[in-house]
């Protein structure tokens, strides 16, 4: 089906979808068709992506984009999320780039990463911790991306919902008394 739309009724006892046909027993509990398996991702990024993949990716989750007026952040300091995602290779192992490493890479002052900072902590995306040297003197800062990640499961959360609403209007508005039952069943819970 162009453009990945959803099942095309065509009568009580068949659907057709876009990965094929499936027949329905009762037409009154057509379920959402169930998508074929991801394929290899990997593979489907490098589709995408060729060889711009040789010197790694960095996986950001949709609910990031998605959910952006959520977080209260700008572009600036998106930029130095994706950044601080980028440096943060294993779960247990939180990112510990340098101001200045920061500034260099996004082709900005340290003054600006600074301040980019501190909007993501002041809206509790990150927390950072200053990091000493066995000898004394700071080092670069350690981040615990752990709060932002908490902020995008509720996102993510709240985007489930609201497909599954979605979901339950459309097949409402095709059965008998369509969307005004489905109206007083809302109001009713």
């Amino acid at each position: 089906m162009p453009g990945g739309e959803g099942p095309v009724c065509l009568g009580f006892d068949l659907t057709i979808t876009q990965y094929g046909v499936m027949n329905t027993d009762a037409p009154e509990e057509v379920s959402e068709p169930v998508p074929p398996a991801k394929p290899n991702s990997e593979k489907v990024l490098r589709q995408k992506w060729r060889s711009s993949l040789d010197t790694g990716w960095t996986v950001i989750p949709s609910a990031l984009i998605r959910g952006l007026p959520r977080l209260h952040i700008g572009a600036g300091e998106l930029a130095v999320l994706i950044s601080l995602i980028d440096y943060w290779w294993a779960p247990d192992d939180p990112p510990w780039p340098s101001k200045k490493a920061l500034a260099e890479r996004l082709g900005v002052s340290q003054k600006t990463i600074q301040r980019h900072l501190a909007v993501l902590q002041q809206e509790g995306l990150i927390v950072s911790e200053a990091r000493h040297r066995v000898g004394g003197g700071q080092t670069s800062n350690l981040y615990d991306l752990t709060p932002l990640v908490a902020k995008l499961e509720a996102i993510a959360a709240d985007m489930k919902k609201a497909e599954a609403e979605v979901a339950k209007l459309r097949r409402a508005a095709t059965r008998p008394g369509g969307r005004a039952k489905a109206a007083a069943d809302g109001a009713a819970s």
